[in-house]
């Protein structure tokens, strides 16, 4: 030993495990990550202090001066010279001959399982701390529990005919280590191992401390999983229809009950209490909590796709939710275990407030899309499947993600609309057309005669209430324009179908129909074109005419003329009176 001070040894794994709180030491029940951090920062300042001083300060002339020594010869191993700064006088000689650097390693290691050691609380002055109630020749330390009571740890000036006195660990402090020892000591096993491993230190584990660790890792793994299998195995055995929960079991319930026997078994290696805050500090039980809830969300979610196999957009939008709530999870399990640890939660989500604005703003495109998406899904308007028409996109809608629509168009391409823009425009739904329109414009040429357009409108509405698939809702057949080169017979009526190619289907018989009326009344259609013909004029189809003039005559005479429009019973008479499909069709009844 040197007769100054030195401050290499120190490295920041010692830093971190110098904490405390406003006392000189820190009970396991009482420490807090937030503590430990808050004496880091007194640590480093007290060391930048002392290193300032060591020229000044002999070693062992102050409670802190010895201390510091100890940590040091014990940090190299060197438990003999550590071993001087402990009072051995006026002791049994059944504690005595356990030796003195082994009573110091047993002390040092009790000590590590209970307490964390504050520098900043030790006195630096030659007569130790003068405010303790304590005589000015002994320093408390701290306290250590046992099953007797407290056992106080002193230091103590004791007499040295070299430098005239030392400060050490008090003889009342040594005679208890033994009796300490039986109660809170590794067994002896424990030190075999330790002697056959190498020797070293990790995150304030020892070594025989990192084999059981692993150890751990190793066979609780193994355990987990093997219950897990059973579990899922016999699940899966009585209700075969619910795989999801198989699933839960093999993965959620696997990890969540990993991490319990991993807890479980660290708990009885003896740690010091930094390598605790480390390992046990809570971290891991709101890890397996973390599992389980994430699993239940993800088996509430997968249960509810389930429910609605042919619905795509319940996939589409249940899986962010989904999302969302593990993030909210997570949010809601870090904020508790920064509670735990000590950090004030005001403090905590001011600073989240000031971030999460800033996210917002950033993100305010993409959080409007993600708004959007969900009323999409709530309001409907269209679902995965319909064909509709978004502005000049006309298409079928394949998915509603979370940032936009995607529209597959009639020439097979794909369109991603994002959200916020398909939900503020018009949007013209196709698929919810409950009947389809069937509209023609006839364009009649000038030579057809008035009875002709009364014949053709009382054939066309006998068409119309006597074909299956028209309605008679809203049907509207008028000889409506005389134009300047045609006369225009308009054709409104209504399809009984949404389908498309039923209806075009109906059309196209509707439309042979027309056909055939103007080819039997002799009736021909405009030809939208002009043109200057010389030739000698062609004799009209008289006979056509007289047969038309004939029978509006007889329909006078009879007095069921159809104009306005037909009455009511014969409507009724002409109803389905047609057939569809046509006959000689492959669709047609026998």
């Amino acid at each position: 030993m040197t007769n100054v001070i030195k401050f290499g040894w120190l490295s920041p794994l010692l830093l971190i495990a110098c904490l405390a709180s406003t006392t000189p030491v820190m009970a396991d029940s009482q420490t807090t990550l937030k503590q430990a951090v808050e004496t880091q920062e007194r640590t480093k300042e007290v060391l930048s202090q002392t290193e300032q001083d060591k020229q000044k300060i002999r070693v062992g002339s102050t409670p802190l001066s010895t201390l510091l020594a100890i940590l040091e010869d014990t940090d190299h191993n060197d438990y003999k010279s550590a071993a001087q700064y402990l009072d051995l006088r006026y002791l049994p000689i059944s504690v005595t001959e356990v030796g003195g650097p082994e009573l110091l390693k047993q002390l040092m290691i009790i000590w590590n399982q209970q307490n964390m050691l504050d520098l900043s609380s030790i006195s630096n002055d030659p007569n130790g701390a003068s405010d303790d109630g304590l005589p000015p020749y002994r320093d408390l330390i701290g306290y250590l529990n046992s099953s007797r009571g407290k056992v106080p740890v002193y230091l103590q000036k004791v007499p040295d005919p070299n430098v005239g006195y030392l400060w050490k660990i008090s003889n009342h402090t040594v005679l208890q280590v033994p009796r300490l020892w039986e109660e809170f000591g590794y067994p002896e096993w424990v030190k075999n191992l330790s002697e056959y491993l190498p020797e070293f230190e990790i995150f304030y584990l020892q070594n025989w401390q990192v084999a059981g660790l692993l150890l751990i890792l190793i066979v609780g793994w193994y355990l987990a999983k093997t219950l897990s299998t059973i579990l899922a195995w016999a699940w899966i055995r009585l209700r075969p229809e619910r795989e999801p929960v198989r699933q839960f079991l093999l993965k959620p319930f696997r990890y969540a009950f990993y991490i319990y026997l991993i807890n479980l078994g660290v708990e009885r290696l003896g740690l010091s209490l930094q390598a605790k805050v480390i390992l046990t500090s809570g971290i891991l039980n709101y890890i397996a909590v973390w599992f389980i809830i994430a699993g239940l969300i993800e088996l509430i979610s997968q249960r509810l796709i389930r429910r609605h196999p042919e619905d795509s957009s319940s996939r589409a939008i249940i899986r962010p939710l989904a999302t969302a709530a593990k993030i909210l999870v997570i949010i809601l399990l870090g904020l508790n275990w920064l509670s735990d640890a000590g950090y004030s939660l005001t403090t905590v989500l001011t600073g989240l407030g000031i971030g999460s604005l800033a996210i917002a703003l950033a993100a305010q495109k993409t959080l409007e899309n993600m708004f959007e998406a969900f009323t999409l899904y709530i309001a409907r308007p269209v679902k995965p499947g319909d064909f509709c028409q978004f502005g000049d996109i006309k298409g079928t809608v394949e998915e509603i993600g979370l940032r936009s629509t995607q529209i597959r168009k009639l020439d097979r391409t794909i369109v991603h609309v994002p959200n916020a823009i398909f939900a503020s425009k018009e949007v013209e739904n196709f698929a919810e057309i409950d009947r389809r329109l069937y509209r023609r414009e006839l364009r009649l040429r000038l030579d057809t005669t008035p009875e002709q357009l009364r014949l053709l409108l009382i054939e066309l509405k006998k068409l119309v209430y006597a074909h299956p698939k028209t309605l008679s809702t809203d049907e509207r057949i008028r000889f409506e324009e005389i134009e300047r080169d045609a006369y225009l017979v308009v054709i409104n009526v209504y399809i009984g179908t949404a389908a498309m190619p039923e209806f075009k289907a109906i059309a196209e018989d509707l439309n042979f129909h027309i056909l055939d009326i103007l080819q039997q009344l002799d009736i021909h259609l405009a030809t939208p074109e002009q043109r200057i013909i010389i030739s000698h004029a062609e004799p009209q189809n008289e006979a056509g005419k007289q047969q038309a003039a004939k029978e509006i005559e007889a329909l006078i005479e009879q007095q069921s003329l159809p104009f306005p429009d037909f009455s009511d019973a014969e409507k009724t008479k002409l109803e389905n009176t047609l057939s569809y499909p046509p006959k000689g069709s492959g669709n047609s009844e026998a």
